[in-house]
């Protein structure tokens, strides 16, 4: 009989005889719920550095890069370098057919020739008298006409070998052996890989910020391993009205050899650096209705202790009575205390920043130096949730050999 009562009591109080776990509405939302407690990461706010960058995109091409294109018609009658082939200012790179051209200079160099041998005749009669001074003025003259459309021919002859412009190495190679090869199109592009800049354009806003000398870190769009440094060697004095841009053209490392001609790269400008000022992690600001804070992290005060005593209270929870649930103390939940490690508080504080990079961010108010922010973990909390450090390695042994 004693059991029937005891079971009846049991579920008669179940049922709504009394509050649930967490309160009066038997569903676990009641107001004495214990706050959980968010394992944070933290870091300390101190002097350091932050830099101001500014970001844009280009293409990187060479200082000397050059489009050889034959200045007449001809054959190709020999090709003596192909694509990434080392050159050397001089070199031929190809030999091309133009039968008028050798023609021409052919027939030039000739008459040359002719006209020399005629004035050494015509001086040796003048010295004789049998020749006037009128006439070896006139054939002196004719040999200095024939000596001059020879060096012209001589020169047009020449133009039908294609040679590099600088040292370098070849690019492309457009021609082969046997076809006709024109001005229309080039043969050979030839570019030198020591001389590589990159000519950015800038909003003109960023004018005033922009300087020669400053230094530039060049990363390729889509290989972030591969990038180099340069500087800024010159800045256009003027905005192009059309685009409201400016240029800024920067030189690249000459001995490095991540980048080459023809890549596009993201180009990050330091444009100011500031040194011994207060900074935090770049992530531990938050944004709150587009204005920046920060959690600050430090041990409850005497409010939040009450209601930390409060969750204790509700967190034990309800247990029959024991002359309800009978004498015996196995029957009883065995208490056992898990310690979770110093529970602090994390404290909204709005701040005012200065200079933000990507690792770094520059705290003008708001902040003091020591003060312990959160990093990690601050992304849903509220102004005094309860927080803890994560346990260390050593912690999580002496908890273990605890339960033990």
């Amino acid at each position: 009989m004693r059991v029937w009562t005891t079971l009846g009591l049991l579920m008669l109080v179940a049922c709504g005889g009394g509050e649930g776990r967490y309160g009066a509405d038997g569903d676990g939302e009641g107001a004495d719920r214990p706050e959980p407690v968010t394992v944070v990461e933290t870091a300390a706010a101190a002097l350091g550095e932050v830099a101001d960058r500014l970001q844009t995109s280009a293409i990187v091409e060479s200082e000397r890069q050059a489009d050889l294109v034959p200045a007449t018609t001809g054959r190709v009658l020999d090709v003596r370098v192909d694509d990434g082939d080392p050159v050397a200012a001089g070199d031929v790179l190809a030999v091309l057919e133009n039968v008028t051209l050798d023609a021409s200079a052919t027939r030039a160099s000739a008459e040359a020739r002719r006209l020399v041998e005629q004035v050494a005749e015509m001086e040796a009669l003048h010295t004789r008298g049998a020749v006037s001074d009128k006439e070896l003025e006139d054939i002196r003259f004719q040999l200095r006409t024939a000596q001059v459309s020879a060096s012209e021919a001589t020169r047009s002859f020449g133009q039908t070998r294609l040679t590099a412009p600088f040292d370098g190495v070849v690019a492309s190679r457009t021609i082969r052996v046997g076809e006709l090869a024109s001005s229309a199109t080039p043969a050979f592009q030839v570019v030198d890989l020591e001389a590589l800049r990159v000519v950015a354009s800038m909003p003109e806003r960023d004018l005033p910020r922009v300087a020669v000398g400053q230094p530039a870190k060049l990363t390729s769009a889509y290989d972030d391993s591969r990038s180099s440094e340069g500087t800024i060697a010159r800045v256009a004095p003027v905005v192009d009205p059309s685009s409201g841009t400016f240029r800024v053209t920067i030189e690249v490392d000459p001995e490095q050899t991540a980048l080459r001609p023809g890549q596009f790269v993201t180009i990050d400008l330091e444009v100011d650096r500031r040194r011994d000022v207060l900074t935090v992690p770049k992530r531990a600001i938050v944004y709150e209705d587009g204005a920046p804070v920060v959690y600050v992290v430090g041990p409850p005060d005497a409010e939040d202790e009450a209601d930390e005593a409060d969750g204790e209270e509700a967190e034990a929870g309800w247990w029959p009575p024991s002359w309800l649930a009978g004498d015996d103390d196995e029957d009883q939940p065995e208490e056992v205390e898990v310690d979770e490690g110093p529970v602090l508080v994390a404290r909204r504080t709005p701040v005012r920043l200065g200079l933000v990079d990507e690792h770094s961010a520059e705290i003008l108010a708001g902040l003091e130096a020591g003060v312990e922010v959160i990093v990690l973990g601050q992304a849903h909390l509220r102004d005094g949730a309860r927080v803890r450090p994560p346990r260390t390695d050593d912690e999580d042994v002496a908890a273990a050999e605890d339960a033990e």
